[in-house]
């Protein structure tokens, strides 16, 4: 292979893996998945004791699919 192609291809690869890292600088924190409210809720009820540290929802995006579900929680209060 000749120092023209070696050197066209080596550059071409530089290019091309350059795109697969991530030049943000947030230590790899990455914001948590959105969590479906209904299935959060019905794991603490599931969860619940007296020495049961409460849950952390900082930074956690719950959105809630039964809006037009008025029955969503009666397995859990009755």
């Amino acid at each position: 292979m000749s120092a023209i192609a070696k050197i066209t291809a080596l550059s071409a690869a530089t290019l091309l893996l350059s795109g697969c890292f991530n030049g943000s600088s947030n230590n790899g924190s990455q914001p948590e998945p959105s969590v479906d409210f209904t299935a959060f809720v019905k794991a603490q009820f599931d969860r619940t004791g007296d020495t049961t540290a409460p849950a952390s929802v900082n930074n956690v995006d719950l959105s809630f699919n039964d809006q037009n579900n008025p029955q969503a929680f009666d397995d859990l209060l009755q």
